[in-house]
């Protein structure tokens, strides 16, 4: 199959090699970059830290007097990240953040100050949950997804051609930008002609339309490639 990515270029490149291996041709149009925000670090004596992406470690940002501390993460890419940044102490490695919660409430442990490397544009389920519990989260807010400005006229390209197969939709933002940019374009119908594969609920809603539109079994690559 012919698959469009359309998550950040580094992203999309791991992605595409998996792609490759099992057969696949993978076209990259990113729709957004990730960029570091630049923002200092909170005022704050944390106890733990706490990350859902890897992209807080992609970005840079001084955390040398951070490194010591305990870190759970979001999914194994964000760990793997994390030690690559020389992070040794990364404990819970969860499949999402609400696992993450609560592997963390299990731990029936005395409030705790965290820290949370985190992405300006990100749901607040994971601070609320373990607020709930007592603990105090302070958001970092390190990185940032920004817009391209060259995606609309790659994509415009593709979507005249019908060149695609199927479209692999990595979040809520992403799937509504692909629709909002299709709608503007005026090729809402071709956008969503090719099987679209949402990684969520919330980001297959974004893609109502859709002839045939297929949710991940889980909410990660695997699972995305499972519906292809």
């Amino acid at each position: 199959m012919r698959i469009l990515l359309t998550r950040p270029e580094a992203d999309a490149r791991r992605s595409a090699q998996r792609l490759a291996a099992l057969g696949h041709d993978a076209v990259i149009v990113p729709l957004f970059e990730i960029v570091a925000t630049g923002a200092l670090q909170p005022d704050g004596a944390f106890t733990r830290l706490l990350a859902t992406s890897a992209h807080a470690f992609d970005v840079s940002h001084d955390t040398n007097d951070l490194k010591a501390l305990r870190l759970d993460v979001v999914g194994a890419r964000t760990a793997a990240a994390a030690r690559e940044s020389g992070f040794s102490r990364v404990e819970t490695v969860a499949p999402d953040a609400k696992s993450l919660a609560m592997a963390i409430a299990r731990e029936n442990a005395l409030p705790q100050d965290f820290l949370y490397l985190a992405g300006r544009e990100r749901r607040p389920d994971l601070e609320a949950a373990l607020g709930a519990l007592g603990h105090r989260v302070t958001p970092w807010l390190v990185y940032a997804a920004r817009e391209t400005d060259t995606a609309a006229a790659k994509l415009n390209e593709l979507w005249q051609e019908q060149r695609i197969d199927a479209v692999l939709h990595f979040s809520p933002r992403s799937a509504a930008l692909y629709v909002a940019l299709a709608e503007k374009a005026g090729l809402t119908a071709a956008a969503l002609a090719p099987l679209q594969i949402a990684i969520s609920p919330r980001a297959a809603q974004q893609l109502a339309g859709a002839r045939l539109l297929r949710t991940a079994t889980t909410p990660d690559f695997a699972g995305l490639l499972a519906q292809v």
